[in-house]
């Protein structure tokens, strides 16, 4: 039986909870890169579900839900206190790259949207919101693969998807 093809019914509802843990764990180490938080989200996503199952009227729509409220869930924790403890260590450097824009013959215009730029990339997960910092400040992608201990196409790569976020950001 397919996720969703039937009407609303509890029995039905717990099967394609359980039959979609999977998929939301997948997508939701998209977002996390951290297995343990990947874990954890979903969980938080299972646990809002039942708890508003009520809400939900149509089985149809049960994925889409359920990745709504994941995508939420993540959105809600990047926007809590822990979360930015966890980007605490990215602080010196995010000081350093605000400093070396923020020059005096900078426009107001270049200084408010530097700081939006920075505001956004404290907002990254810590993979890519450190090597773009690392890149801001100056270090060569070599330089930047020697100080996080990982390869240098791994740099390029995590600079090029938090870019690709950043971008997404500037969008929404």
């Amino acid at each position: 039986m397919d996720v969703g093809a039937h009407s609303f019914d509890a029995d039905y509802f717990m099967y394609d909870l359980i039959k979609l843990q999977e998929q939301l764990y997948y997508y939701a180490l998209q977002l996390t890169e951290d297995r343990e938080d990947a874990l954890d989200l979903v969980q938080e996503t299972s646990f809002k579900a039942l708890k508003n199952r009520n809400r939900l009227h149509n089985n149809d729509h049960i994925r889409a839900w359920l990745y709504t409220i994941l995508k939420n869930t993540y959105i809600n924790y990047l926007r809590s206190s822990h979360f930015r403890q966890l980007i605490h260590d990215t602080d010196e450097l995010y000081n350093h790259s605000a400093k070396s824009g923020d020059g005096s013959d900078a426009l107001p215009d270049e200084i408010l949207m530097n700081k939006e730029l920075h505001e956004i990339i404290r907002l990254l997960p810590g993979a890519y919101a450190k090597p773009i910092l690392l890149f801001l400040a100056g270090y060569s992608y070599k330089e930047i693969a020697q100080q996080m201990n990982i390869p240098i196409g791994t740099v390029k790569s995590r600079i090029h998807l938090g870019k690709k976020q950043i971008r997404r950001a500037y969008t929404a």
